[in-house]
């Protein structure tokens, strides 16, 4: 049942009482026999148990690992910042000027924060600036002299990121050089052992990373590195387990800038504006004939 909900639902675990219940139902037995197994599984460490909030949630122990790992690794993100720019504000008033830009007062934050604290959540509707804002990161980061990766949970993805950007952008798998063992399952081989060399990551479309894959990722980060991680979470929710960029945004642990302005520019497309339709829970226009991208 743990397996199930993790590969069919993308639940990392299952609250104890739920858990007991719907084995009990689905083999015919007591739930007594069920808690019987289940404590026998915590005892021999092939399921995990967590208490959050007075409710006992249990694991398998892959889920768990990774949920910490990623947490901890966060953590040591965290405690490591750059060195502040003294120039930011000058330097962001030149790329202003240089780009013909006008940056509205969101994005400007999300910039300061990517630079000074070298750890950043960019998110927000299509629409909203979020590509012009990390044009002026990606600026910023070269004029410091960085070392800078791009990378996006699919190709698709990777293609549009170097499309708007101008820069190679790589999927997650290959930033992380995957190989194959010889029972034909992945791994990578850029790790804590090994870690990417460069100075500054962003990661594009984080709502369809799972834990498995972002706990990957940022165990190959080195030390010092900056990170920013860009995404919807109004966006599906990615195939595998978890559902990372909401709960980064929800634990309210990280430096979150989200952008809200929808540019006049991109109100001209129908998969804009019916975008912002059917999150505000209002039905899309079909035939305005506005356009034809929709």
């Amino acid at each position: 049942t743990l397996r199930h909900n993790l590969n069919a639902g993308g639940h990392t675990c299952i609250p104890r009482n739920k858990l007991v219940s719907r084995c009990a139902e689905y083999l015919k037995v007591s739930t007594e026999c069920v808690e019987s197994a289940l404590e026998h599984l915590l005892e021999t460490l092939r399921a995990v148990s967590c208490v959050f909030d007075d409710n006992e949630f249990i694991f398998l122990p892959s889920s768990f690992r990774e949920e910490k790992a990623i947490a901890r690794r966060i953590g040591v993100i965290m405690r490591f910042p750059p060195v502040r720019s003294n120039t930011l504000i000058s330097d962001i008033e030149t790329i202003e000027r240089t780009e013909g830009i006008i940056f509205e007062q969101e994005q400007k934050k999300a910039i300061i924060t990517a630079v000074n604290q070298g750890l950043l959540v960019l998110t927000g509707g299509p629409g909203t600036g979020k590509t012009t804002t990390l044009k002026g990161i990606l600026s910023l980061f070269e004029k410091q002299g960085l070392d800078i990766q791009l990378a996006a949970p699919t190709g698709r993805a990777a293609q549009r990121m170097s499309e708007v950007t101008g820069r190679q952008a790589k999927t997650i798998h290959r930033l992380l050089e995957v190989q194959w063992d010889e029972n034909e399952k992945p791994y990578f081989t850029r790790n804590s052992q090994n870690p990417l060399n460069c100075n500054a990551v962003v990661l594009d479309e984080l709502s369809m990373v799972d834990i498995s894959l972002f706990a990957a990722f940022l165990d190959a980060l080195a030390l010092g590195c900056r990170l920013v991680l860009v995404g919807d979470y109004d966006q599906l929710p990615p195939v595998g387990a978890g559902n990372v960029l909401r709960d980064i945004i929800d634990s309210e642990m990280l430096p979150v800038t989200q952008l809200k302005i929808v540019f006049r520019q991109a109100l001209q497309s129908e998969i804009v504006t019916n975008a912002h339709r059917i999150i505000k829970g209002e039905l899309p226009e079909l035939e305005n004939g506005k356009g034809t991208d929709f």
